[in-house]
């Protein structure tokens, strides 16, 4: 059975509060919600654009982007990680 328990925090972004329920640590959330705060802050600050929606998909626009970039160098030490590992793997059959 695993815990399930729902935690509740309000959190506040570009302004405005949002009540937030999720199974993550309150502290968590509202770690998440500070940087989406932040990044919104940043992208009005250096756009012309100036309707919340939009400053909204260009800030989500710009951390889908770093995603990205973290994944797919997240797959690049995997595969030099694994390619590593086969290399000692073989050493080691070949010594014993």
């Amino acid at each position: 059975m695993t815990n399930s328990a729902e935690n509740k925090v309000t959190v506040n972004i570009y302004g405005d509060e949002y009540p937030i329920t999720g199974v993550s640590d309150p502290a968590y959330i509202s770690r998440i919600a500070d940087y989406v705060d932040l990044r919104m802050k940043e992208t009005a600050k250096n756009s012309r654009v100036a309707a919340r929606d939009k400053v909204a998909i260009l800030a989500a626009m710009s951390i889908a982007s770093e995603f990205y970039d973290h994944k797919d160098s997240n797959v690049e030490l995997n595969e030099e990680f694994n390619s590593k590992i086969d290399n000692l793997l073989s050493r080691l059959d070949s010594v014993l």
